[in-house]
């Protein structure tokens, strides 16, 4: 679980504490039933996408760092001086 997870973790176990100790059995109605189903499949959605943009965010991050240690890997090679050439033999 990455730190994003545990936050919205968190988050929804506070919701379901609160709800636990304030809604009576049976409080939510048929006609109020769609509206709560609703708002909780717009939930899962929202979680899921977080989770996906956070995934999507660690590549990025990881992208850029590769990159920048690409560069640096490839400037120190540039700055090596060059082999000295190769001295003819006398036979």
């Amino acid at each position: 679980m990455n730190e994003l997870e545990r936050v919205v973790r968190r988050d929804l176990e506070r919701l379901i504490g609160r709800l636990a100790t304030s809604v009576p059995e049976g409080a939510v109605g048929p006609a109020l039933r769609s509206h709560v189903d609703g708002a909780e499949a717009r939930l899962a959605a929202a979680y899921a996408a977080l989770i996906d943009d956070y995934a999507a965010w660690q590549l990025a991050l990881d992208e850029v760092e590769n990159l920048w240690a690409l560069a640096v890997w490839r400037a120190a090679f540039a700055d090596e001086p060059a082999a000295p050439p190769a001295v003819a033999r006398a036979a």
